[in-house]
């Protein structure tokens, strides 16, 4: 069995085998269309804009009762008794007097703004904005030529640029084998 399948493995060898020939041969092209092969891409660029705008800002009118520093004396002694009041612990009339200082502070500035608007001030308010600018990003990636040779127009690819009227060396591979 082994002898068999040893001289069938060499007939098939012999009697597959086709010899071929393959020639190259050299020429002369010249270069009649060229085109750009583009790549394009959408680059997004965060960048930070001021934008400044005339705006109008009311004007209060400014009750002349609504003394902060007197609120604040006011808020002070009347905290402070009622934490003495409420607590018998040392500080309770200090920590009142605190609190109603601030709190007295607090109404003092609600009182003045919540007068009568009386006029209007323009005034320019600015602010950042951070925006995004898009910016269309090409890359020449390679050149498509149209090369006149051996009476044909041909059509080839390559990375660097040639011009019309260029004259240029090709290769041309031709191979022969028996069917």
């Amino acid at each position: 069995m082994k002898y068999f399948l040893l001289t069938f493995s060499i007939y098939i060898l012999t009697t597959t085998t086709s010899i071929s020939e393959t020639r190259i041969e050299s020429l002369i092209g010249v270069v009649t269309k060229v085109d750009v092969l583009k790549s394009s891409y959408v680059k997004k660029i965060p960048q930070d804009e001021r934008i400044c705008q005339i705006k109008e800002i009311p004007i209060y009118n400014q009750k002349q009762d609504s003394s902060e520093l007197g609120n604040m004396i006011v808020g002070g002694l009347i905290g402070s008794a009622i934490g003495n009041k409420l607590t018998d612990k040392d500080g309770g009339g200090t920590f009142g007097a605190v609190t109603g200082a601030i709190l007295g502070r607090e109404q003092a500035k609600k009182t003045a703004q919540s007068g009568d608007i009386v006029g209007y001030k323009q005034q320019e308010v600015c602010e950042t904005q951070r925006t995004i600018r898009e910016e269309i990003v090409e890359n020449i990636t390679g050149y498509r030529f149209q090369i006149e040779a051996d009476d044909k127009i041909l059509t080839l690819e390559k990375s660097t640029p040639l011009t019309v009227g260029d004259r240029i060396e090709l290769s041309k591979r031709i191979s022969y084998s028996i069917k």
